[in-house]
């Protein structure tokens, strides 16, 4: 460890993967906290004055604050947080959580960015809910979760408003203060349909970073924050999956278990057919892909009892009978997506078209 001293006005940026022990404590995002870790490919800002001991990665010290002060928002309701790819959105989501936290208030988060998820696996929405406060919102364990089913979401946008629907109504029911809407970070095409569809349905106040995505309020976008490439987004996904995922052995079910597809000499789903043929890639002829056989393996599935995310399942077969590798033995329903990852080493696959 070495020891890092922050003056006032300034702001140190630490790069995960780190471990930080702070002298009383430090200030991150809005909250205070003794100590705290920052994963692989994310950054968070220690404001002045600090002392803290760092243990792994990188720290820069830039002579300004790190937050925006126009980020500190009176926020009420439910509000979503609208911006493209690495706008902060995240960050923003953990600041407005700790300043209201602080002020006795209980915040829920619904986390739509389900291909860059903080709370759940990717292709989730996922809420949680605190009373405490936290150094990012990645550290948030989920109340429960909707599968939509792939990181990709063209074609299964209305699954997503669906999720979100799903989830601010669930998260309604614990009586929270505030609920803040992590958005998804497409904001072009049929993107900015989507976010504007989410804001309707959820009747969200919507807050801007950076630009005007949709009709509402714009705070600035933090000027540190950290530029991620497909692969450092891909390896976030992998560390999401190994936070959350742990298989314990195969389940043989039913038939009758999977609820959003069916098998028939092929896997049909909501968004389309499968059918395992002689071809080198996925060939599509209307709804139906002719795929590889092995594309019909290791597609990754949400395991539910009563309509609760008990665990997860990475499906391995469907004849004789459907066959996973799963976290539990204890679910009712098998909720498959496009998602395709190895159950041993939880690393990603070429998802389903």
């Amino acid at each position: 460890m070495f020891t890092i001293e922050v003056p006032p006005g300034h702001a140190a940026l630490v790069k995960g993967p780190a471990e930080v022990l702070c002298a009383g404590k430090c200030a991150v995002f809005g909250g205070h906290f003794e100590s705290f870790t920052v994963p692989p490919h994310k950054r968070y800002p220690v404001e002045g004055p600090a002392t803290l001991k760092l243990k792994g990665g990188e720290v820069a010290l830039v002579a300004e604050p790190a937050i925006p002060p126009d980020w500190a928002l009176e926020a009420v309701d439910v509000v979503a947080l609208v911006g493209p790819t690495d706008a902060g959105k995240s960050s923003l989501a953990t600041f407005l959580l700790n300043v209201h936290v602080a002020r006795g208030k209980r915040v829920c988060v619904v986390d739509a960015d389900v291909g860059q998820s903080d709370i759940g696996p990717p292709g989730f929405v996922a809420y949680s809910c605190t009373s405490a406060q936290v150094p990012h919102i990645s550290e948030l364990s989920p109340l429960n979760a909707y599968y939509v089913g792939a990181a990709n979401l063209q074609g299964l946008e209305d699954l997503l408003v669906a999720g979100v629907v799903w989830a601010l109504k669930e998260a309604m029911s614990t009586y929270p203060h505030l609920v803040l809407i992590n958005t998804p970070g497409w904001t072009t095409g049929r993107g900015l349909q989507l976010l504007k569809a989410l804001a309707d349905a959820t009747a969200a106040e919507v807050v801007n970073i950076g630009e005007r995505v949709l009709p509402g309020a714009v705070v600035s976008r933090p000027k540190y924050a950290l530029p991620r490439g497909p692969q450092e987004r891909k390896e976030l996904r992998v560390y999401s999956y190994r936070r959350h995922v742990s298989l314990r052995g195969k389940v043989a079910v039913e038939l009758d278990k999977l609820r959003n597809c069916a098998w028939d000499k092929g896997l049909t789903c909501l968004w389309g057919r499968y059918v395992a043929a002689d071809v080198e890639e996925p060939e599509k002829k209307g709804r139906e892909y002719a795929v590889p056989s092995h594309y019909l393996r290791h597609i990754f599935a949400a395991l539910y009892k009563g309509k609760k995310l008990v665990g997860y399942g990475v499906v391995e077969k469907f004849e004789p009978k459907p066959t996973l590798y799963a976290s539990t033995e204890d679910f009712d329903e098998v909720w498959i997506g496009k998602i395709r990852i190895d159950p041993h080493t939880l690393e990603e696959l070429d998802p389903l078209p």
